[in-house]
């Protein structure tokens, strides 16, 4: 049975959707469902547990788009409130990669508050902060670390999409620049910057169906997709091989 588990949450973390690892395993779906959130509740235990008392000098923090159940445009007045746009908020240690914290919300000031409070309460010392340009992280930083980080954003303007193309294309954003913006204390210009975050965006897109673009692979519940969240964080921290340090478990 261990072996079995084992399997499916192998699969899982490779980025197969509940479907294929039931036909690959010959778990029944509604199985492997309660699994991931016996095991997702665990990993969210174990993650807390680990990530505490952190110093990282440069953090960069980004969210990653998703949905639940239908996109936001399809939503009706009788949906639930968890439906529609969720967003993962990610921290990210710029240094060791490591995963600082993370939270499963809508994009707006409460989710930021909510999320650098609870990367606030990990973080020990001071440490540069870099994030995208989003107005809610602004309040947060402030109340959560006051005067004790160096905050700047990365402001980034996109090009009108294109829309001259054939019925089948689909628009997509061009980003034309990208502004380093100081917002308090002294950041080193030179380490504004959202890359390291976006590429582990990427990985959380690879390795989770739900997060996969163009595909039916979404989440049909909230719970389900928090406690997926949890199991690939975990998983990220504690068991994936990190490229730049070779080995796992960079904290």
């Amino acid at each position: 049975m261990l072996n079995g588990v084992v399997k499916v949450f192998t699969l899982l973390t490779e980025g197969r959707s509940i479907r294929a690892v039931s036909r690959v395993t010959g778990v029944h779906k509604t199985t492997i469902l309660s699994l991931l959130k016996t095991v997702g509740d665990r990993c969210a235990r174990l993650f807390n547990s680990r990530v505490q008392n952190i110093h990282p000098p440069f953090v960069q923090a980004d969210e990653a788009w998703t949905f639940v159940q239908k996109k936001q445009k399809r939503l009706t007045a009788d949906d639930p409130v968890e439906c529609g746009d969720q967003y993962v908020w990610i921290a990210l240690d710029s240094e060791t990669k490591a995963v600082l914290s993370y939270d499963v919300g809508k994009r707006d000031a409460v989710s930021a508050y909510e999320f650098i409070g609870d990367l606030s309460r990990r973080i020990v010392g001071r440490c540069q902060l870099t994030t995208d340009g989003l107005e809610g992280y602004i309040h947060a930083v402030d109340e959560h670390f006051g005067a004790d980080v160096d905050f700047a954003q990365l402001v980034k303007n996109d090009a009108p999409p294109r829309t001259d193309g054939p019925d089948w294309f689909r628009p997509s954003h061009r980003v034309v620049s990208a502004i380093p913006t100081p917002i308090s204390g002294d950041p080193d210009f030179t380490r504004i910057s959202t890359s390291h975050i976006e590429r582990t965006n990427l990985t959380v897109r690879m390795h989770m169906r739900r997060f996969t673009r163009l595909t039916n692979g979404f989440s049909k519940k909230l719970e389900n997709l928090k406690a997926a969240v949890a199991v690939v964080m975990a998983w990220y921290n504690v068991c994936r091989v990190q490229a730049h340090y070779r080995k796992t478990d960079p904290l």
